[in-house]
C-alpha cells in the first residue's frame, strides 16, 4: 500500500509540469489523492485548496520583478506533496482510512447493543446489504 500511495502522490507532482497546466483542475485531483491517503481532515488538503494564482500582486506591476504567480503556486503544491511522500517513506502508510474509521464506528455501535438487539439488527438486513457491509469491513 505504501508504494501505491507514493506512486499516486508522485504522479500528482509530475502533473505540475504539464504543458497545459490548470491549477484548479490539479487542485481537485491532488485533494482527492491526499484525502484518500491521509483523510479529508488532513492539513495538506486545506493547504492545497488554498493555493491560488494571485494576479493582483504589486510585484506583477513592477517590471523588474521576478515574481511568477503560477510558478509560486506550483512550487508550494510540489513542496506539500513532497513532504507527504517523505512522510509515507519514513513513517509508512497512514492507517486512518475511511473504511477503517467506518468499521470502528460500526463496531462500537454494534457492541453497544445487547445480543438480542444485534441478532434482530442483522436478521432484518437483506442479503445484498449484508454482503455490502462485509465487503466494506474487509476492504
Amino acid at each position: 500500500m505504501k508504494s501505491q500511495y507514493v506512486k499516486l502522490l508522485k504522479k500528482q507532482i509530475s502533473k505540475l509540469e504539464d504543458e497545459h497546466f490548470d491549477l484548479e483542475a490539479w487542485k481537485s485531483s491532488a485533494i482527492a489523492v491526499l484525502s484518500r491517503v491521509f483523510g479529508k481532515g488532513d492539513a495538506r488538503v486545506e493547504q492545497i485548496d488554498d493555493l491560488k494564482i494571485d494576479y493582483s500582486s504589486w510585484a506583477l506591476r513592477d517590471s523588474s520583478s521576478n515574481y511568477k504567480p503560477e510558478e509560486t503556486a506550483k512550487l508550494k503544491g510540489k513542496e506539500i506533496l513532497n513532504t507527504a511522500v517523505e512522510e509515507i517513506e519514513i513513517f509508512g502508510a497512514p492507517d486512518n482510512h475511511s473504511s477503517d474509521v467506518l468499521g470502528k464506528e460500526f463496531a462500537k455501535e454494534i457492541q453497544s447493543m445487547s445480543e438480542p438487539e444485534r441478532k434482530k439488527h442483522f436478521e432484518g438486513m437483506k442479503k445484498d446489504k449484508l454482503v455490502e457491509l462485509l465487503m466494506k469491513l474487509t476492504s
